[in-house]
């Protein structure tokens, strides 16, 4: 027996619609039955089947869910719910429940004929069968009272929280859902000054279920080292009263029951009270951080060469001459952003952090860090003059040798991406100089000796020997990817996610996001959006919570306008073909003979050039190609392996069907289509350039080629060494 409750549910069962499918999803029958009394009997049409699905949904009297019609069961799956209507439901408010969906999802039924009718069996073989939808939403309640000498609570989020709602949820092979690479946001919730130390919230959120964490013994043990990855938590954050600067960061874990476990369901109720009660730092309990930041130069005398993409682990800190690039090993001027802001120009006065990503997606830690405040970045970005001790501010760098850049990143992640930039006015104000991008791995090949080099992983480097006797060696990931992988696939999607790296305009140093999704799209048209469009990867701001949008804008430009705006993909017409104003005779690009200013590989490393990707340049008149490797898996593996040293043997390196930046506000064949750049300008006179091309469709064009693409596309794109020693 068991019995509804009484409060917070709706009057009636409204807009009921029941769907039977098989076992594969494929849909068999079912109807939309409108307003039904909740406990009473119905009359519904079923088919006769010894194993068949159920899906009933009440789709409530709101716009919250669409008809799931005769859609399969993997498309309900990825059906949109308008979350915002389900947000906004008040359960104090008479009659407020009745837009709230309700959902069944029954994986097992028999469906017996019995005199004439169709009736769902249970596994006793009565026919009393008593149905109980659950409602799709979770209610997360957290009272809190912070009682801490010397410090006041200044923000309270809410992290990992899946953006959108599921009617039927897709589990991963673990048994957790949703999937990592799923969008998820952060709530922030509003802690007024005046009464910080009491409060209490309530909100709608979509379930996140991530398991258990058997490390995780204790309450004291529920901290980010033992939380399975994408774990909702409470994350409070308080400020000493004399030093803003220095904070304590709590983290409070969601979780069903016991300390191992880490999972919220639908149609549950997790209220959390929270006390705060401390002297001191609590140095012994791991869910608190004690953050007191340094600026970024402050012990950091790590001078690295200059290069728009610097490599750097975890925790990691670095400095550099902005006004110096290195070329074949030596150290150069940038002549061009001399030329624009030299001694007769303004020079660089200021630097911030302009975007970062997340460890996975939209889950994990910011991996640049959080900066002091909106206007203070210097514990993740500073700048120094070199020359004497004049205030940047007033007295510019505007040469090689006046100033130095310095990055600290974050300890606490396992990597990801961001750019840093400099600014020719005071505090982030005025036009941006430059911008350089930050990889955050641990992955660090030699950029010396021409050997491949296949262990240890995090200095693996290979060489696509096949074809091309004399080539150098080549990294085994795109650039700003977080894995790459050589004769085996990932097989996950957050592992294939990984592979992704990030997406450039032909002849740009500035990196684009790629896709970050466990669907095929074949194209995202809202790519522009001020909120983020499913099947990117994110961006964040400084605040490791803003999402900063990706800027289109259509029209032609010249290169000191297409560093002063990094976060703008430009497209003649929207469209391209070129993003460049400088005549086609004229614009050079990439395709120099020596590394130029505008390469966006790090230090000792360059583009790779059409001979470089000969290897996998293999076409032919019937499929599978034998440079293929996973043809039979190619779909389920979501990229190809191919082979770089030899036909049919040898190695073979992982390319992930990433889609591509096509126009200005498009992104494109995910999941079915696989394009690397190459260094190399086309031929035909046009704005083309030379890209590899691989499309999973099937067909001829899936035969690896090398062909002219618009310079306007953002295609991923490999780093090879400059030189051998």
């Amino acid at each position: 027996m068991i019995t509804r409750a009484s409060t917070d549910v709706p009057d009636y069962l409204y807009n009921l619609e029941i769907r039977q499918y098989d076992v594969n999803g494929n849909h068999l029958t079912g109807n939309d039955y409108g307003t039904v009394n909740i406990g009473t009997s119905l009359d519904v049409t079923l088919q006769a089947s010894d194993d068949c699905q159920l899906v009933l949904v009440a789709r409530g009297n709101g716009p919250a869910v669409t008809a799931l019609g005769t859609k399969t069961l993997e498309q309900v799956q990825s059906m949109i719910v308008n979350s915002s209507v389900i947000n906004a439901i008040d359960p104090s408010a008479a009659g407020s429940m009745n837009a709230m969906p309700y959902v069944l999802h029954l994986k097992h039924v028999k469906v017996a004929v019995v005199n004439g009718k169709a009736i769902i069996q249970s596994p006793d073989g009565s026919y009393d069968m008593r149905l109980m939808l659950k409602r799709l939403a979770t209610r997360l309640t957290v009272t809190w009272d912070y009682s801490v000498t010397d410090y006041k609570l200044k923000q309270l989020l809410i992290q990992s929280v899946p953006l959108n709602y599921t009617i039927v949820d897709k589990p991963e092979t673990d048994d957790t859902y949703p999937s990592i690479v799923s969008q998820f946001t952060t709530l922030e919730i509003p802690v007024a000054d005046a009464n910080a130390a009491h409060g209490s919230y309530s909100c709608w959120v979509p379930a996140n279920v991530r398991g258990e964490s058997a490390a995780a013994t204790t309450e004291t043990q529920r901290t980010k080292a033992n939380a399975p990855v994408g774990s909702t938590f409470f994350n409070f954050v308080a400020v000493n009263t004399t030093d803003g600067k220095k904070k304590l960061d709590y983290r409070v874990y969601i979780g069903s029951g016991p300390s191992t476990d880490f999972n919220m369901y639908r149609n549950k109720d997790y209220s959390y009270t929270v006390n705060f009660a401390h002297v001191g730092i609590p140095t012994g309990d791991n869910r608190v951080t004690y953050i007191d930041p340094i600026p970024a130069s402050e012990n950091n005398d790590n001078l690295v060469p200059t290069a728009n993409c610097f490599m750097v682990e975890p925790g990691g800190a670095f400095c550099f001459d902005p006004f110096a690039f290195q070329q074949n090993g030596t150290e150069i001027t940038n002549s061009q952003m001399t030329g624009w802001y030299g001694t007769a120009g303004t020079g660089i006065k200021s630097v911030r952090l302009l975007w970062q990503t997340r460890e996975n997606g939209d889950v994990g830690d910011p991996v640049m860090g959080i900066a002091n405040s909106n206007d203070d970045h210097t514990n993740i970005v500073d700048i120094k003059r070199t020359i004497d001790n004049s205030d940047i501010n007033t007295v510019p760098a505007n040469g090689k040798g006046q100033c130095r850049i310095y990055c600290r990143v974050a300890a606490n992640t396992t990597g990801g991406n961001g750019v840093i930039a400099a600014y020719d006015g005071p505090n982030g104000t005025g036009n941006i100089v430059w911008s350089w991008h930050v990889w955050v791995t641990d992955y660090k090949p030699d950029t010396r000796g021409g050997e491949q080099v296949l262990e240890p992983v995090n200095k693996r480097k290979l060489l696509f020997s096949l074809n091309n006797a004399s080539v150098l060696p080549m990294m085994d990931r795109n650039l700003g990817a977080m894995a790459g992988y050589v004769d085996e696939a990932p097989t996950s999607f957050v592992e294939m996610s990984k592979t992704n790296g990030f997406h450039y305009q032909w002849g740009r140093k500035d990196p684009f996001p790629s896709s970050y999704t466990t669907k095929k799209i074949s194209v995202i048209n809202n790519k522009n959006s001020s909120t983020p469009p499913e099947g990117m990867l994110n961006r964040y701001a400084a605040d490791g919570i803003t999402y900063v949008v990706n800027g289109g804008q259509s029209g032609t430009i010249s290169y000191q306008t297409s560093c002063r705006q990094p976060l703008v993909f430009y497209a003649a017409s929207s469209k391209g073909p070129a993003w460049t104003n400088i005549a086609s005779a004229s614009f050079k690009g990439w395709d120099e003979t020596d590394k130029p200013v505008w390469d966006p590989c790090p230090a000792g490393w360059r583009v790779i050039s059409r001979v470089d990707l000969a290897a996998v340049n293999q076409n032919g008149s019937s499929l599978p190609n034998n440079n293929i490797k996973n043809y039979n898996t190619r779909n389920d593996d979501g990229g190809y392996l191919l082979y770089f040293e030899q036909l049919n043997g040898g190695h073979a390196s992982y390319f992930r069907f990433t889609g591509y930046g096509r126009y200005m506000n498009t992104f494109e064949f995910i999941g079915d289509l696989c394009t690397i750049w190459t260094r190399n300008k086309g031929t035909d006179n046009g704005y083309n350039s030379y890209a590899g091309w691989f499309n999973s469709g099937g067909t001829s064009s899936e035969l690896f080629t090398i062909i002219t693409k618009y310079q306007s596309d953002a295609h991923p794109l490999r780093c090879v060494q400059e030189k051998a020693d």
